[in-house]
């Protein structure tokens, strides 16, 4: 019987694994952005004009990968992208629809950035991560409970009137320490109006999204009074075929997220400091209001 039952076990093997043990493959696209042509200045020496062709650059890749079937696509200004020796475009059509992109920088060694160059990057790829699919799901589910609110939007409304936790704002966006914060020195760039994406900023928008970075980032070396370590992402809208049925919703997903990995000053002991790997940042936390 014990053979038996050993026989039926070794059996159910190749269910269980294609039960438990999942895996898919996605792909997608990496874009590397320099932000000035000086190798020795970061984001925080650049004064907030100059910060502004970045954010440009941002919003023309963003706009070249949009789903020609997405709601987006009406707030979508045409876009001529730089030239490149490939094929004319900085950015190459894409053979799948990408569902998600991220933006953002790791600044610093100990962020495990080994060029100095003042420089980010772009990634987009065929699936969602499962953090930024959580966020957009409860960004939705606060405006359905709440009569149509907006999440962030009522968030940044609250904190500006409170001011306990508010570093910088200006007449387009709320930049501070979130409530519920992870890492020490955590902040979060919030849109006082709804905004789904980068598309959908004007022209002003963009200047005080200039403005806080270049102000932000001052702020966190003046504190320090060092080059201060970084991970910056920029989290908006899901761009894929599931696009139009989260917007149907009209939920405001484009927030600013920079996440020191510091829990003191930088200048402490190099065998008590952490490197970490350079890479995309996560894209949440497990304490997040939006989770």
């Amino acid at each position: 019987m014990n053979n038996s039952r050993r026989w039926r076990d070794t059996d159910r093997m190749p269910a269980l694994e294609s039960r438990l043990l999942r895996a898919e493959g996605t792909t997608g696209k990496c874009y590397v952005i320099t932000f000035s042509p000086n190798h020795n200045i970061t984001l925080a020496d650049m004064p907030a004009p100059t910060i502004l062709p970045v954010i440009d650059t941002w919003t023309k890749i963003y706009t070249s990968h949009i789903d020609p079937h997405s709601s987006l696509v009406k707030a979508a200004k045409p876009t001529t992208l730089m030239p490149s020796a490939a094929n004319g475009n900085i950015v190459d059509e894409a053979n799948q629809q990408y569902r998600y992109m991220q933006i953002f920088e790791n600044k610093g060694q100990a962020m495990g950035c080994s060029n100095p160059h003042p420089h980010g990057q772009v990634w987009t790829t065929t699936s969602l991560p499962e953090e930024a699919g959580l966020e957009l799901q409860h960004l939705q589910q606060y405006r359905r409970e709440q009569g149509g609110c907006n999440m962030l939007e009522d968030y940044a409304k609250l904190e500006s009137e409170k001011g306990e936790r508010t570093v910088f704002e200006n007449r387009s966006f709320w930049a501070g320490c979130p409530w519920w914060g992870v890492w020490p020195f955590e902040i979060m760039v919030v849109a006082k109006e709804h905004k789904r994406a980068l598309v959908d900023l004007d022209q002003q928008n963009k200047e005080d999204l200039a403005e806080v970075i270049a102000e932000i980032t001052r702020r966190y070396d003046n504190l320090f009074e060092t080059s201060f370590p970084y991970s910056e992402l920029s989290i908006s809208s899901d761009r894929g075929v599931i696009a139009d049925k989260l917007l149907q919703a009209w939920v405001s997903t484009k927030h600013l997220s920079l996440a020191p990995r510091r829990r003191s000053r930088p200048h402490i002991s190099t065998c008590t400091s952490t490197r970490h790997s350079c890479g995309a940042p996560p894209c949440g936390s497990s304490r997040s209001a939006t989770r």
